[in-house]
Order: C-alpha cells, then sequence, then structure tokens
C-alpha cells in the first residue's frame, strides 16, 4: 500500500508549480530515514501529477493532539526526538525542512513520528542550500524579525521548539494562521 500526494488540477497548467512538485519528490527520494516518510516514485498521468509514497497508517500530529489533547512528557520527548533525528540526517543531505508544522509530522500507528512534504525544503546538487525555493509564512516572518539568515536549520529547531510546547500543552504557542501579512508586521 502507497501514500499518494496529486497535484491539484487548477496548478497543471503552472510550469512553475509542476516544477517544484517534481522538485520536491527528487528530494525525498534522496531522504532515506526512519523519521522521514520515503519517496518512492513522482509521475504523471493523463495530465495528473503525483507522488508515491510510503503510506504512514496513523496521522498527522494536529489530529494526533485534537484526539489526545496532549502528551505525556515522556511520549512528547520520543516524538521530538524521532522528528530531530529526521532533521538532523536531512541536514547531513543539505536539507533543511522550511516548512515544520504539526500537519507536517506523521505519526505511525506504533508511535514513530516521520517527517513529510519537504515541499519547501532547500537543497542543492552539491548539498548547499539554494536561494530559489520559497520558504513558509512563519519561516520568512521568523527570518525577517530576527536577522537569522535564510533557510537557517536554527529556523527548523525554533519550530522544532513549537511543536513540543504544543504536544505538551496541548495549545499551539503562536496563533494559526494563512494570512502574509500577519507574520510580517
Amino acid at each position: 500500500m502507497v501514500g499518494l500526494k496529486v497535484l491539484r488540477q487548477r496548478y497543471t497548467a503552472d510550469r512553475e508549480a509542476v516544477t517544484e512538485f517534481r522538485r520536491e519528490a527528487e528530494l525525498g527520494r534522496t531522504l532515506r530515514h526512519q523519521n522521514i516518510v520515503p519517496i518512492f516514485d513522482v509521475a504523471e498521468d493523463h495530465g495528473t501529477h503525483y507522488i508515491a509514497m510510503e503510506f504512514v497508517e496513523g496521522g498527522n500530529l494536529r489530529d494526533f493532539i485534537q484526539i489526545r489533547k496532549k502528551l505525556s512528557p515522556r511520549d512528547a520527548v520520543k516524538c521530538v526526538l524521532d522528528i530531530a533525528e529526521g532533521l538532523e540526517y536531512a541536514l547531513t543531505k543539505g536539507a533543511t525542512h522550511r516548512d515544520l508544522k504539526m500537519t507536517n509530522v506523521l505519526m505511525s500507528s506504533t508511535g514513530v513520528a516521520k517527517l513529510a512534504d519537504f515541499g519547501l525544503a532547500s537543497i542543492s546538487s552539491d548539498g548547499r542550500e539554494t536561494e530559489s525555493a520559497a520558504r513558509a509564512l512563519e519561516y520568512a516572518a521568523l527570518e525577517k524579525n530576527t536577522g537569522a539568515p535564510r533557510d537557517d536549520p536554527r529556523s527548523d529547531l525554533y519550530f522544532l521548539g513549537t511543536i513540543f510546547y504544543e504536544l505538551l500543552t496541548g495549545t499551539p504557542p503562536l496563533a494559526r494562521t494563512r494570512r502574509s501579512e500577519e507574520h510580517t508586521s
């Protein structure tokens, strides 16, 4: 059984969107770690672009916390360690996640946290971070407001800390928003 991530039909005519979608898959194919959801293939069939990846039976951390409300300190630490190990491995390959949040971490039915959606990740063929890829709104605001270098791996650690906080308290430390102007002031 595999999971499929499908590029929405409204983006299939956008060459840049297709390129970024394929770039995510190609990056994901290079990352093989027990705490990163592996990507097996990227393809297109009759105009539908998709990524085939491991099917993780379970759910994302946001759904998990909505059900459980919060985790014990021991369970939260185990989850955060899983995420940190996946991030560390990706960094050894020259990649920063750049969109670390509760919905981009899957919790398997066996209790293993796995990073997903490296769609905003940044890497180049020689292992150096690239300047061209986009970054999540939260990352852009953090970099702008702190002067941190673009795609600094410490940003992933900062957002790992926000996940840890939410796992322990059941409440996000930062208000959720979808509007960029709310993040850049």
